[in-house]
C-alpha cells in the first residue's frame, strides 16, 4: 500500500524541504505537471476517463499508453457516471447504464491490455443528477463484478451522496465491492454554496472516516488498496486556490502514517 498525495508546487516545495513525505505524487495527464512532479517524486496518473456518456472511444488510447508507461501507473481509472435524464426508479434505465458501463469498461480492457481497469464512485449532490442513478452502490458493484474488475473507492463522494440521500456514509459504503478495492481517495469535505463539497483541507469532522478506513484494512475487511491518495491540493483554477501550505504540512504526515507509512 502506498501513499499518494495530489501534486502541486507547495506540495513539492514541501517535499524538497524535508517537511512531508509520500511515497507518490498524483497527477492528470497533463505533460508539463508530470514532468514537475516527475523530477520531485515518482507520479501515478490519475486519467479524465467518464463512463455512461457513450464517449470513451474518443480517447486518445495511443497517447494514454504512453504516459501509462512512462509514469508506471499500475491501473487505468474511470469514473462511472450517467445522463440527467436516467430515472432512480426505472428498471429500463437502470438496466440501460449497466449496459453503457459494461460496454465502455470492456473497451478499456480491450484498449488498455495488462493493466487493471478500477472503476470510481461519483458524489450524487442536487446540481449533479447525472449522478443519481450511477451513485447507486448496488449498480456499481454489479458493473465491476459482471465485468471483473476493481474498485476506486472515493471516501469524500460516498459521503456526499450519503448526505445526500440522508443514509448513513458507512452503511452506503459497505454495500460497494470492497474485496475488490484497488485504490482509496480521501479529501476533507465542507459545505460550499450550500452543498457539500470535497477536496478541501481536513476538518475535525473528516478524520473518523479515514481511520474507519484505514481500520478496516488493517483488519482485513476491506481488500488492501495498492495506492491510498490524498486528493487535496493541485494546479489550476480548480484546485489552486484551495491549496494551502499550513495543511499539506500538518495533515500529509499524520495520513501517511495513519495508511501505513515510515513518517
Amino acid at each position: 500500500m502506498r501513499f499518494a498525495v495530489n501534486y502541486s508546487t507547495k506540495a513539492g516545495d514541501l517535499l524538497k524541504a524535508g517537511k512531508i513525505d509520500c511515497d507518490l505524487f498524483k497527477c492528470p495527464e497533463w505533460e508539463g505537471l508530470l514532468k514537475a512532479a516527475t523530477a520531485i517524486k515518482p507520479v501515478y496518473l490519475h486519467l479524465d476517463i467518464t463512463l455512461g456518456r457513450d464517449q470513451v472511444q474518443k480517447l486518445d488510447f495511443d497517447k494514454l499508453r504512453i504516459m501509462l508507461a512512462e509514469t508506471g501507473t499500475p491501473h487505468v481509472n474511470c469514473h462511472l457516471a450517467g445522463t440527467p435524464d436516467l430515472k432512480v426508479g426505472s428498471k429500463t434505465d437502470r438496466n440501460k447504464l449497466l449496459k453503457q458501463w459494461v460496454k465502455e469498461i470492456e473497451i478499456l480492457k480491450r484498449e488498455f491490455t495488462g493493466y487493471p481497469v478500477i472503476s470510481e464512485n461519483l458524489p450524487f449532490e442536487p446540481p449533479l443528477p447525472e449522478y443519481h442513478l450511477s451513485s447507486d452502490p448496488e449498480l456499481i458493484s454489479e458493473a465491476i463484478v459482471e465485468t471483473d474488475t476493481g474498485l476506486l473507492l472515493d471516501i469524500s463522494h460516498a459521503r456526499i451522496t450519503a448526505d445526500t440521500l440522508e443514509i448513513d456514509s458507512q452503511k452506503y459504503v459497505e454495500k460497494l465491492p470492497l474485496d475488490r478495492l484497488q485504490e482509496l481517495h480521501i479529501t476533507g469535505v465542507r459545505r460550499y454554496h450550500g452543498f457539500l463539497e470535497d477536496h478541501f483541507e481536513m476538518q475535525p469532522e473528516d478524520w473518523p472516516s479515514a481511520e474507519w478506513a484505514a481500520g478496516q484494512i488493517r483488519l482485513g475487511a476491506w481488500r488492501e488498496p495498492e495506492i491510498v491518495a490524498f486528493e487535496y491540493g493541485g494546479v489550476g483554477e480548480w484546485f489552486s486556490w484551495r491549496t494551502e501550505t499550513w495543511a499539506l504540512e500538518e495533515q500529509v504526515p499524520r495520513l501517511y502514517a495513519l495508511f501505513g507509512g515510515e513518517k
